[in-house]
């Protein structure tokens, strides 16, 4: 018998982490990666937000904001902001089914090291 209480935990246990695991998939779309993009820890404990608000926060630049697209299995998730008439400074991070958030281009990266 302690065999198969034994036996139904780990298929309760194999079950919920299955669960949890679809679900996480299944939540993430334009909204949520957006989110994690904005409040991923940067610079001195700021969120990658709050850096892009310090860092352009003259009115010399216009704010274009958040800009979601949807890639495949994943997101990318742009930051930008005009500079003048013809040049924009943008930011852009892969977002992965997972929730993983990778940096994409010399911008992103080198946003959150401390130079």
């Amino acid at each position: 018998m302690p065999q198969n209480n034994t036996m139904r935990l780990l298929y309760f246990t194999v079950m919920s982490i299955c669960l949890v695991s679809s679900n996480t998939h299944a939540q993430i779309d334009e909204a949520k990666a957006e989110e994690l993009v904005k409040n991923a820890h940067c610079l001195n404990d700021q969120s990658i937000e709050n850096v892009l608000k310090d860092k352009f926060k003259t009115h010399s630049q216009r704010d274009l904001g958040w800009q979601v697209f949807k890639e495949q299995d994943q997101f990318d998730v742009e930051r930008a902001f005009l500079m003048s008439k013809s040049m924009q400074l943008r930011f852009r991070w892969h977002v992965t089914s997972e929730g993983l958030i990778l940096p994409d281009g010399s911008r992103a990266k080198s946003l959150c090291i401390d130079q």
